[in-house]
């Protein structure tokens, strides 16, 4: 080994937060850093809530309706984060810390660009996709406002985005943890002085208020916090040389090794938005049987966002660790890793089981006391509760694929579960053939099983460990 080689080695030694043996540890090393940043943005979104609740019924439909198509929107940012992941990681895995820099100043790039195109064309597009929902002129006008100064946003999110892929790649996903409390510590502050003017709130006998922006100083106060935490995330990198030191020599920008991130990233921000969007629309066959359905699907889907919290470190953990297996040419240990995620998962799956079949009734009437509202309600979370015993099983397999840069399994299976499957099948179920707003139910449990077996029999063929990335 040269003395470059040997350079970049001992830095590798330094730098990955993860050992090469630990089982159990490692995931969890890189997991529950990810699993208190998905809790900050939950609490977050309730602070939020809570704020804007202050402003009245309007203002409240206004920011559901943009919540909703931010939610969409994000998706696109899975372009960057899963295509940075499995290039950064299997870089790491290989040993080749100057590659790992360089993609992740291409990952940072890209994230950058992609955030100003959705951007723009958020700003642009931001009236007609209003305007789709037929929420009423007042409702509408505020949705638009707070709309566009939300896509701007989404320049500095991005860049987050790609930063936290490759500080997670490498094993630190302590540092965009400890990023993203400051955002959200410093969103939650903010809002009501942005919101209201002087006086208008008292929180535990002090007046807050400053701007009295309304609706549009949340989203102003959003926009700052984020690209305040921009700053940090590039000011701490950039000092401290992390995630990874620049290398001697000068870095040349690789045109293929943009294309080839857009080509891992793509099918995976397809898979992620598949869900959401089809779920969406299946609000239009949940709508026709009247305002009680809508609350009930509305209440359930809300209580399934706890569930996500740990799911989500043990997802980054698996992709981050079978990236750098592969990258190592350890193909036991990316096939050990999956099984520990997948007991994780599973046992998970069990617990969320019961939780929701159990306790069905007292969670929605936790939010409603409505008797049509609860019955809806109860016989969604038991059905769905059912599917858990498939999804949590599902995920570390999904997240295997991502993390070794074979995207496009996961994102077959989700479109086929969710548009061929789950919105025709809950039509038929719910309306023809009269089952009603349970028919709809049932739909989505068939369309989980079905991506579970078909993420299963994909995984099982084994090519997600011979790709090249």
């Amino acid at each position: 080994m040269d003395g470059e080689g040997v350079a970049e080695a001992a830095a590798l030694v330094e730098q990955r937060a993860v050992p090469a043996s630990g089982g159990y540890r490692r995931l969890w090393q890189i997991a529950w850093p990810v699993m208190i940043s998905t809790s900050t943005v939950t609490l977050l979104t309730l602070v939020n809530l809570f704020w804007i609740g202050h402003l009245g019924t309007v203002a409240i439909a206004a920011v559901s309706v943009c919540g909703n198509i931010l939610f969409i929107i994000f998706g696109v940012s899975n372009v960057v984060y899963t295509g940075s992941v499995a290039i950064v990681a299997r870089r790491v895995g290989e040993g080749h810390l100057g590659a790992a820099f360089r993609a992740t100043t291409h990952g940072v790039a890209l994230g950058g660009l992609l955030g100003v195109v959705v951007a723009v064309a958020g700003y642009l597009s931001a009236p007609a996709i209003v305007a789709f929902f037929g929420v009423g002129p007042e409702v509408e006008a505020l949705a638009i406002s707070y709309l566009r100064i939300m896509y701007v946003g989404q320049i500095p999110l991005y860049i987050n985005v790609a930063l936290s892929a490759c500080y997670q790649a490498a094993g630190d996903a302590r540092t965009p943890m400890l990023i993203n409390m400051a955002v959200v510590l410093a969103n939650g502050i903010a809002d009501p002085f942005f919101i209201f003017v002087p006086g208008q709130v008292t929180v535990l006998g002090y007046a807050l208020g400053w701007l009295g922006w309304g609706v549009n100083g949340a989203a102003v106060a959003a926009v700052l916090s984020s690209a305040i935490g921009c700053l940090l995330f590039l000011g701490w990198s950039f000092m401290n040389r992390r995630p990874f030191a620049p290398p001697a020599h000068a870095i040349s920008v690789s045109l293929a090794e943009f294309w080839q991130m857009l080509k891992i990233g793509t099918p995976a921000s397809v898979s992620m938005i598949a869900r959401p969007l089809s779920t969406f629309l299946l609000l239009k066959v949940v709508a026709s049987f009247g305002t009680a359905a809508i609350a009930a699907f509305g209440i359930a889907i809300r209580s399934f966002s706890v569930n996500w919290i740990p799911y989500s470190g043990i997802n980054v953990a698996v992709s981050s660790l079978v990236g750098q297996s592969l990258g190592g040419h350890r193909t036991r240990d990316a096939e050990s890793t999956v099984r520990q995620g997948l007991v994780l998962t599973t046992l998970l799956g069990v617990f969320f089981c019961v939780l929701y079949y159990g306790w069905a009734r007292d969670i929605m009437l936790a939010f409603d006391h409505e008797p049509a509202v609860v019955t809806a309600g109860e016989s969604f979370l038991k059905l769905i509760a059912l599917g858990f015993l498939f999804s949590g099983p599902m995920l570390p397999l999904g997240s295997a694929m991502n993390g070794a840069g074979d995207t496009k399994p996961p994102m077959i299976a989700a479109f086929l579960a969710n548009w061929p499957v789950k919105l025709p099948l809950s039509y038929v179920l719910a309306i023809p053939l009269g089952y009603g707003v349970d028919g709809v139910w049932l739909g989505m449990f068939v369309s989980i099983v079905f991506e579970a077996l078909v993420m299963f029999v994909w995984y099982r063929r084994g090519t997600w460990k011979t790709k090249r990335v």
